[in-house]
């Protein structure tokens, strides 16, 4: 064989390579928006207007609040339509599809939920809600529960909320969820309407933040996510964001540490559970609080001492607590499992329903 039939038959071959690697890389990507489309219908996510969707939404169903501290409270009797549902409250601030009567039916113990957006639940409709979810667990024919969750408020403004709010409905049972993210202020409705004391608070964290902790994980997840939304090829976009992840993984300071670490942003935390615990208390009812862990990498759960000193004041102000993370590495459960998407703090539908089962225990325990 000659040399140019040899040069020739090797570019051919090269050149079926490159067809055949650009086939399959093209059906690989086809794929994985089909996977990318179901996931997002399947979790509530959404399309490229989903943001402003969301920001819309915020604007709907908060109002600013008359108390400088809560800053922000639901929209009573507010309701807009989303990709998953409605979102929205009813007259008493609560999420619900249906109304609430003022007190509790006769036969049924009436339980209510604390929390933020765990217990609001983000991107879900009412009834998949963490609350909703409990109420199916414990048997709708004995129980009541309500869902007086807020999307961004942390432990001092759900103290506030608890006696504005819950405390007028007369609960049995009050379920604080106590999210990582309680730490610090978050930004949604309270940028919008912080004033003040509360604007300066929120701008002297950010620059702790930007001193303290100038690469942190969601940094790198923003800029991944990003650039993977504006690739041509999504899924060489979702690898190459992996790879830069885990290069690091082991340098990124992590927001929830700085913040706990912070001795004035843990004497607010600590400060609003004692103050929600002797509210609960003075009520005459039964507090549970639910420390709620970042969803990943059990075996490597760099979060215990500030779950466990979070159990500890939830403890000293008189209520039960429950850490599922226990249960669920006793149990093998994959923390992906139980989390939204590559969100390490909310929960999907399985999520919610294996974090509402192990509520609704301990709910059931002490009727």
């Amino acid at each position: 064989m000659s040399e140019a039939s040899k040069t020739a038959r090797n570019v051919g071959r090269a050149l079926l390579l490159v067809t055949s690697l650009g086939f399959s890389l093209a059906i690989a990507e086809a794929a994985f928006r089909v996977h990318l489309a179901s996931q997002a219908e399947s979790e509530g996510g959404g399309d490229d207007g989903w943001y402003e969707r969301y920001r819309h939404m915020n604007a709907t169903i908060y109002r600013a609040s008359e108390d400088e501290e809560l800053v922000y409270e639901p929209t009573p009797s507010s309701r807009v339509e989303m990709e998953y549902g409605v979102a929205g409250f009813e007259r008493h601030g609560i999420r619900s599809e249906h109304g609430v009567s003022d007190g509790p039916e006769p036969g049924r113990t009436r339980v209510a939920f604390v929390g933020d957006s765990i217990v609001w639940s983000e991107y879900m409709a009412a009834w998949d809600a963490l609350p909703q979810r409990t109420e199916e667990a414990l048997g709708r024919a004995n129980y009541e529960v309500l869902n007086f969750g807020v999307s961004g408020y942390d432990t001092g403004q759900e103290a506030l909320w608890y006696e504005q709010a819950v405390r007028p409905m007369h609960p049995s049972v009050v379920v604080v969820v106590f999210c990582m993210n309680d730490f610090f202020v978050m930004s949604g409705p309270f940028e919008r309407h912080a004033e003040g004391a509360q604007r300066a608070r929120k701008d002297a964290q950010d620059a702790f933040f930007e001193t303290a902790a100038p690469i942190r994980r969601e940094t790198i997840d923003a800029v991944a996510e990003q650039a993977e939304r504006e690739a041509t090829f999504r899924l060489l976009a979702r690898a190459e964001g992996q790879f830069v992840r885990w290069r690091f993984e082991s340098n990124y300071t992590d927001e929830y540490l700085v913040a706990f670490n912070e001795p004035s942003m843990r004497e607010r935390v600590e400060t609003g559970i004692a103050r929600l615990g002797a509210s609960i208390h003075a009520d005459g009812a039964r507090g549970v609080f639910v420390v709620s862990p970042i969803l990943e990498r059990w075996d490597d759960y760099r979060w215990s001492a500030l779950s466990e000193s979070v159990a500890s004041e939830a403890t000293r102000a008189g209520f039960e607590v429950i850490q599922p993370l226990d249960a669920w590495r006793e149990e093998g459960i994959d923390p992906e499992a139980l989390r939204m998407g590559r969100d390490n703090l909310h929960y999907g539908r399985r999520g919610n329903r294996r974090l509402a089962h192990i509520i609704a225990e301990a709910v059931a325990r002490a009727r």
